[in-house]
């Protein structure tokens, strides 16, 4: 496990509007570990007593070459001048030519720049200016001359090394050759080493065609802006346009196209060559005696010579055939799972894809591993992607690691990660329904089919599987797990599942981590007494009497139940008198947070005009907390809430309101008759500004948020306790 120092525990921020609340910063994205990973997100928090959990992740561009990985750049590397600040998120789209140039984009923690791109030369890393603008876009390819294609506001973009000036070359809406309107490009253009750039788009508006109608096709254009079609626009249905788009482009210096596409009556591998009419270089019925059964669109490549290489399926799966003077040949043998294809072919004839986990290579005679997924400085089982391949056979790839990570007395230690086995199950992904009550954490995670697991740590030993996708239920079937609805406390979690083939279709279970048992506490059709069947379930949260859950009635009724000895027991139901709102009524339940044996609730209540709220019950006491409608003095009218916690000083909700002719979303206490909002999007925060909110409840009535934080902060999002 990795622990990361936090630089910054303990700063107080306070908002320009002195009736906020103080804002405690826990963790901001480029804080350092221990082990050198840094954060570079943090999402999705759940706090319980002194400790927080949430979702983050760390990344880097990284170069592989005889068998050794090298850093270009990580997440908290410092930036080059004159920019100030570090590396935050490393894009996963990496550009490479043969001299070993590397280009890429990434967002920073910086009071400078919220993102920008960059190229990695002999000198070292370079930001890329635009005149006196730092670039911001996509990355698409990189030239021998150090010349860059990117892809910025629905244009393409060329940036040049010799006069450090950009471009713009096309642009949506702009005129398509032959006439109508570029509508839409494909997401992989690709630029030789002249300056010339291929690309696919749907062109709309065509003459003689409704207004309605779409075409696609293929094209070039020069850095004078000069367009040509090499396939000319060809009409066909919208479904087909957007497959066309998927397809790939490839050019050499001699500013031949090849083009792998499938997509109605345009089907196949092609190459268009200057002066010579275009060809359908896949047309054969079999390649060394193995029948090509069709192409793959996702991958083309042509070197200088004309040689066109592209991805054909066969009865024993995907192999990689090139088609040179006519003819076709296999290299090699079956690829099945190979994708994320360099749109290349070196002149040596190399190739490079993904494939389990991994970056592998043809190098002109054999296939083999670059680099695998444990290989590199981010860790076990880092997420690699976008590899890029020279002549000399140097690979430039962008590797990434997600995680589970908890905050606890100024330190954050990674729970679990992408590529960890839990129960022997690879984890693929982390869900963002977690909880952390004591020292029991329980999660949902995803493997690589996607089928849920739940999983448990307890204090510092390793994540254990509770339950998986599939396993047996105390109920008969197997569990189809709804990630989302769990609670946890002392080595137990509780949680609701579907269950396929049982004696009852859904349940409320509890699992016993020390004595590895799973029993259901309430299921589907049991009764209430007096109060009908429960017929569905919602959130479940934990009071002093066992868990508390939302279930809906056979009776069409709904409510707020205890999970004890004998059944479930209502605490609330709709139709109970709510205090405070005119004699009117619940009429529906939602979301559910428990403090002791106190219920606040998210619901609707009865009338015509039927407006949601926030309600508290105590005993059977229910009283208005908040009513969608109701006006905060100095945010405007809520629009829709849900609760967060609630302890002495209040109760703490995030909403949805109405603030001038624009709609934000802020953190508000409700405190006896007076709400205040704490913290909202918009609000001042680190130099910046707040652009998004997520919060969770905290201890002793605060709140846990994670931020998103735009131009002038020092972070792009930051882990805060709100409240206190």
């Amino acid at each position: 496990m990795g622990v990361v120092a936090i630089a910054i525990v303990g700063v107080l921020l306070v908002a320009s509007d002195l009736g906020r609340a103080a804002t405690e910063v826990l963790v901001m994205t480029g804080d350092g570990a221990a082990d050198g990973t840094r954060l570079d997100s943090i999402s999705a928090p759940a706090a319980g007593g002194d400790t927080a959990i949430f979702l983050g992740g760390t990344s880097a561009v990284l170069t592989a070459s005889d068998g050794v990985s090298t850093v270009v750049a990580r997440t908290g590397d410092r930036l080059p001048a004159p920019l100030d600040g570090t590396f935050n998120r490393l894009a996963s789209r990496v550009a490479l030519n043969d001299d070993g140039v590397i280009a890429f984009a990434a967002s920073l923690n910086s009071r400078l720049a919220t993102d920008g791109v960059f190229l990695f030369e002999r000198g070292g890393l370079v930001p890329v200016f635009d005149g006196a603008t730092l670039v911001s876009a996509n990355v698409a390819d990189l030239n021998r001359r150090g010349d860059l294609l990117y892809g910025a506001g629905r244009s393409l973009w060329l940036w040049s090394h010799a006069t450090r000036n950009a471009v713009r070359l096309v642009a949506r809406g702009g005129p398509a050759p032959g006439g109508g309107s570029f509508d839409l490009f494909g997401t992989r253009p690709v630029l030789n080493d002249v300056g010339l750039v291929a690309f696919v788009a749907v062109v709309n508006r065509l003459p003689g065609h409704s207004r309605n109608d779409e075409a696609a096709g293929v094209f070039t254009v020069d850095a004078a802006g000069q367009l040509v079609a090499v396939l000319a626009p060809q009409p066909m249905s919208r479904a087909n346009a957007r497959r066309f788009l998927r397809g790939a482009v490839a050019i050499n210096p001699a500013g031949a196209v090849a083009l792998a596409v499938v997509a109605g009556s345009v089907s196949g591998a092609f190459l268009f060559s200057p002066g010579q009419p275009p060809s359908r270089v896949s047309d054969a019925e079999t390649v060394g005696g193995n029948p090509l059964r069709r192409i793959d669109p996702e991958y083309v490549g042509v070197d200088s010579n004309g040689r066109v290489a592209f991805e054909g399926v066969f009865d024993d799966g995907p192999r990689l055939v090139v088609a040179s003077s006519g003819s076709l040949a296999a290299l090699g043998g079956p690829i099945p799972g190979a994708a994320d294809f360099a749109r290349r072919l070196t002149d040596s004839g190399r190739i490079v894809w993904v494939r389990d986990g991994g970056v592998e290579s043809y190098d002109g005679t054999n296939a083999h591993a670059i680099v695998g997924p444990d290989a590199t400085p981010l860790g076990q089982s880092a997420a690699l992607s976008s590899p890029s391949i020279n002549d000399d056979g140097v690979v430039a790839f962008a590797a990434r690691q997600d995680g589970l990570y908890a905050w606890s007395r100024g330190a954050v230690t990674r729970v679990a990660a992408a590529g960890d086995m839990i129960g022997g199950i690879p984890v693929a992904t982390l869900d963002d329904a977690h909880v952390v009550r004591g020292d029991t954490i329980a999660f949902f995670a995803r493997d690589v089919a996607n089928d849920p697991l739940l999983g448990v740590r307890r204090g510092g030993d390793a994540p254990l599987k509770v339950v998986a996708h599939g396993d047996a239920t105390p109920l008969g079937g197997t569990f189809d797990l709804q990630p989302g609805m769990l609670d946890a406390r002392g080595g137990h979690v509780f949680f609701v599942s579907s269950v396929t083939g049982g004696s009852a279709e859904e349940a409320l279970f509890e699992a016993d981590i020390a004595r590895h048992a799973v029993r259901a506490l309430v299921k589907h059709g049991d009764a209430v007494r007096g109060n009908g069947r429960v017929t569905s379930f919602g959130p479940v949260s934990l009071t002093r009497r066992g868990p508390a859950f939302v279930a809906g009635l056979d009776n069409g009724a709904a409510g707020v139940f205890l999970a004890q000895r004998g059944g479930a027991f209502p605490v609330v139901l709709t139709g109970d008198p709510v205090r405070g709102t005119g004699h009117r009524t619940l009429a529906a339940v939602g979301e559910l947070v428990t403090r002791g044996d106190a219920f606040l609730i998210g619901g609707a209540l009865s009338g015509t005009d039927g407006a949601g709220g926030l309600f508290l019950a105590r005993g059977r006491r229910l009283s208005k907390v908040i009513v969608n409608g109701d006006v905060v003095p100095g945010s405007g009218q809520i629009l829709f809430a849900d609760p967060i916690t609630f302890g002495p000083r209040g109760t703490l909700f995030v909403a949805t309101f109405a603030a001038a002719d624009t709609q934000a979303v802020g953190l508000f206490q409700r405190s006896r008759r007076s709400t205040r909002r704490l913290l909202a999007v918009g609000d001042a925060m680190l130099g910046g500004t707040v652009t998004a909110i997520a919060p969770s409840g905290g201890p002793r009535g605060t709140a846990i948020a994670a931020l998103g934080l735009g131009d002038g902060a020092e972070a792009r999002a930051a882990l805060v306790r709100v409240g206190r």
